[in-house]
Parts: structure tokens; C-alpha cells; sequence
């Protein structure tokens, strides 16, 4: 598969990576999308940078994301919910 300009134009660092339609994460705070929008390039990159796949990439690593959280919450509540 070849990579056409705009694919490394647009895709260098993982900060073009849009947020997709359907996923919400105003809740979330700007460290927590940084985060999400990293591993999703790590993602993409570590898949061959598969053209036109950026929502899904994004919407794995927001479900990574959020899975993180909740355990670190269950952690911090206790594994009895005390």
C-alpha cells in the first residue's frame, strides 16, 4: 500500500485526528482527549497507517481510555466499593 502526500500531511503527530461523530467526551478534560488522540496515532502507526480508518482508531483508544479510568476509580474506591 502506498501512502499519497496527504496521508503524511495529514497524519503526523496524531493531532489530526478528529473526534468521530457518534463519541462524545465533553466530560472528559483536555489532558484526558491529548491522551486519547496519542494513543490513536500510536494505533494507527503501529497498524501501517491504514487509509481513511481514523474513526476507529480513535474510537479504540477512547474505549482504552475510559477503561483506564474506570479501573483506576475501582481502585481508588476499593475492590469491596468501600
Amino acid at each position: 500500500m502506498t501512502r499519497t502526500e496527504d496521508d503524511r500531511r495529514n497524519m503526523t503527530d496524531g493531532d489530526d485526528l478528529p473526534p468521530p461523530r457518534n463519541a462524545t467526551i465533553r466530560d472528559e478534560d483536555d489532558a484526558f482527549r491529548e491522551a486519547v488522540r496519542k494513543t490513536a496515532y500510536f494505533l494507527w502507526e503501529q497498524d501501517g497507517r491504514p487509509h481513511g480508518r481514523h474513526d476507529e482508531y480513535y474510537l479504540r483508544a477512547l474505549a482504552q481510555h475510559r477503561r483506564e479510568r474506570q479501573y483506576d476509580q475501582w481502585l481508588e474506591d476499593g475492590p469491596d466499593g468501600e
